[in-house]
């Protein structure tokens, strides 16, 4: 697995300790509780804080490159919606263990990541936030906790594209014996891009008050105001870019140079409150009131009324169309939990109970100028001279898609964890979950309401076959209901189930890894506008993360995955057979560091490494793919507890390649050129 934290994970690990921190690796992410990853029969990665720094990783996508089979959302995607996919499947970007509802504001930041559990599947018993379980996964974001000594680091990074990332991170207690600590961290983020006309400007601003009694009760009350400010990027058709007879310009942006930039924001307090009643019992509450608002202005090419325009109109022209999305979410979210744990006669037992309820209303509308597509002239791509940006009127002929919408989860849970015979553990988990859709829709005149309750089963078991191997098998199910869909008839949510056996091994010698076959199934998929509840989908493969640290100075890490997604029945355009789009069948990394402790070289580190991925459809009937590609990165650096300096090259060849890109159907985007990016900070104590 990528990495590891202690049995009690800290914010206190600094860029000199080993990359792989030993002791019990823990992800309570899983369960919940304080279990080893080793005992937990479910595919789970940990990616800590040393390793982001060790790879001088600037976004949490780039991050979530060294997880097997996980496809991060396209970081110059705005931050409107999740695109992340993990085993095949939508996944989505959770924050401490809630859900972060269309992934909005400063999406990437990484200055209060205190480390990023990622779980593979539909983790549906714990989770059901928003509009229910994540199907294919969860990227569960951990942010930097206050701590007990004062210290105040200040950095700044600065490169390619006219690239300034000014940091500051203070962490102030507020009381001599530790009962009142305080912590901020913030980023600035200005930059420009491989891309014309994109400049973005974004910041996050993350206050963090800790109340301690120091017996076992714990107050934390967090906020966060995140920001995004960007042009908008749709991306580029198919044709001219990995198909035709003629070239676009990979660069291009489509749309005039002074298009409105679009807007992404969010805002936000969680509190959780965390009391040890003894030995045996704990207990839990977490909230968050969250507030998220969104405008997107784009001028989107189309080819007629084919929206997603990956072929042309006519020889090298598109139409043009100027869109307008803009919405807005209020959250409300709770979740307790009760923990007891038995010891006795060999054997142990830990019993979690727990209840959630969460509530989210989505009130937007995506206007676009019909008069557009007769009225403005095609516009040729290989030389685009394009109209100007008019704002669509807010009349019914130029809505879209528009409504206010209220997603309301509820769910009570129980979950076993059983160790017997000190080699058998075995975990067992029911949810009762319910979810409640209401879609009003006043342009289209629909008024849709669904209450649906089902029992979701979570059973699985690992087996320590030697002290250094271990097997494990687990069946899951999930239910998700589909954000800002319109249906005919009842919104129907979908359900997912997961089927996944592996093996866990750690040795001695310091390798240590996951290595798993899984299969996924989705049904109730929504195909077409509006929306028929009828679509299925199955996932199926191989994944494998594994890492290696026989000392203080090497450290290699590896992972590839396997993805067969398809279709199980047609749909959107798609015959039974095909292939997902935008899912990659094969992906991996290697990675590999080495960090000097002979005297006189102490604190110098160097790494490099290579990521590597197949081509992959852009649409559901598997006329367009990509072809695979790699980039290569490496960074050299030096650090100690005071100061750290660093200078790390991405795609380092200057490999030239296109992505799928998620946008109105399915189109393709440049992947990001060579770029070189200096980093400093200082620590003050």
């Amino acid at each position: 697995m990528p990495a590891s934290a202690d049995e009690k994970p800290t914010a206190t690990a600094t860029s000199v300790e080993k990359i792989i921190i030993t002791g019990k690796k823990i992800a309570r992410s899983a369960t919940k509780t304080d279990t080893p990853i080793r005992r937990v029969p479910q595919s789970i990665q940990v990616i800590p804080d040393p390793v982001i720094k060790d790879q001088g990783n600037l976004t949490v996508a780039e991050a979530t490159r060294n997880v097997a089979g996980v496809q991060a959302t396209n970081p110059v995607q705005t931050p409107a919606y999740e695109s992340t996919i993990i085993r095949g499947f939508a996944g989505e970007q959770w924050l401490d263990g809630l859900t972060s509802f269309y992934n909005a504001g400063n999406r990437d930041s990484l200055v209060n990541v205190e480390r990023i559990e990622i779980l593979k599947g539909p983790n549906a018993i714990l989770y059901g936030g928003g509009t229910g379980a994540p199907l294919g996964g969860v990227i569960n974001v951990i942010s930097k906790m206050p701590e007990k000594d004062a210290f105040v680091q200040i950095g700044t990074t600065f490169g390619s594209y006219q690239f300034k990332q000014p940091t500051i991170d203070v962490n102030m207690p507020i009381t001599e014996d530790g009962t009142v600590l305080f912590r901020v961290t913030a980023d600035y983020t200005t930059a420009e891009s491989y891309i014309d006309v994109i400049e973005t400007d974004k910041y996050s601003l993350n206050p963090t008050l800790l109340f301690t009694d120091n017996n076992g009760t714990t107050l934390t009350i967090q906020g966060r105001i995140s920001d995004w400010k960007a042009q908008e990027y749709q991306g580029l058709p198919a044709t001219g870019t990995i198909t035709g007879g003629f070239s676009l310009d990979r660069h291009l942006f489509v749309g005039p140079s002074n298009i409105p930039r679009s807007h992404s924001r969010v805002e936000s307090v969680t509190a959780k409150l965390e009391h040890e009643f003894d030995e045996t019992w704990t207990a839990s509450v977490q909230t968050r009131l969250g507030h998220t608002e969104f405008r997107e202005n784009a001028q989107s090419f189309a080819a007629g009324f084919d929206f997603a325009g990956n072929a042309p109109l006519f020889g090298t022209s598109w139409n043009v169309l100027n869109i307008d999305l803009f919405q807005q979410q209020d959250e409300f979210s709770v979740n307790g939990t009760v923990t007891g744990t038995f010891e006795g006669d060999g054997m142990k037992h830990t019993i979690l109970v727990g209840a959630d309820f969460s509530e989210v209303s989505d009130d937007g509308a995506m206007l676009g100028d019909a008069n557009d597509i007769f009225l403005l002239a095609p516009v040729d791509l290989t030389a685009p001279v394009f109209p100007p940006y008019v704002y669509p009127a807010n009349t019914p002929l130029n809505t879209f898609v528009d409504g206010v919408n209220t997603y309301t989860t509820k769910g009570i849970y129980a979950q076993v964890q059983s160790t017997l015979w000190e080699n058998v553990h075995v975990l067992a988990g029911v949810r009762l979950a319910n979810l409640q859709i209401d879609n009003v829709s006043p342009a289209f005149g629909l008024n849709q309401t669904s209450d649906t309750t089902r029992v979701l089963p979570r059973v699985g078991a690992v087996v320590d076959v030697t002290p250094e191997i271990s097997l494990f098998a687990d069946y899951s199910e999930g239910m998700k209901g589909n954000a800002f869909s319109f249906f005919l008839g009842e919104p129907v949510p979908e359900e997912s189930d997961q089927v996944e056996a592996g093996v866990k091994f750690e040795f001695a010698n310091g390798i240590s890894g996951t290595a798993a076959f899984f299969e996924l199934n989705r049904t109730g998929v929504p195909v077409g506008f509006p929306a028929v509840a009828n679509g299925e989908q199955r996932s199926r493969g191989f994944d494998v993360d594994m890492t290696w640290q026989a000392d203080d100075n090497w450290f290699v890490l590896a992972n590839y995955a396997h993805v067969e997604a398809e279709l199980t029945k047609a749909a959107g355009g798609g015959a039974a057979g095909n292939q997902l789009n935008t899912v990659t069948p094969d992906s991996g990394r290697v990675w590999v560091s080495y960090r000097f402790t002979q005297p006189g070289y102490r604190g110098l580190s160097a790494g490099a490494g290579i990521y590597a991925a197949s081509g992959a459809y852009v649409d559901l009937a598997n006329v367009y793919e990509t072809d695979g590609y790699y980039t290569v990165d490496a960074k050299i650096g030096y650090d100690d507890e005071d100061i750290a300096v660093s200078v790390a090259v991405k795609n380092l060849t200057n490999e030239t390649y296109f992505v799928p890109y998620t946008y109105l159907g399915g189109r393709v985007a440049p992947g990001e050129e060579l770029a070189v990016y200096g980093s400093f900070a200082v620590k003050l104590k």
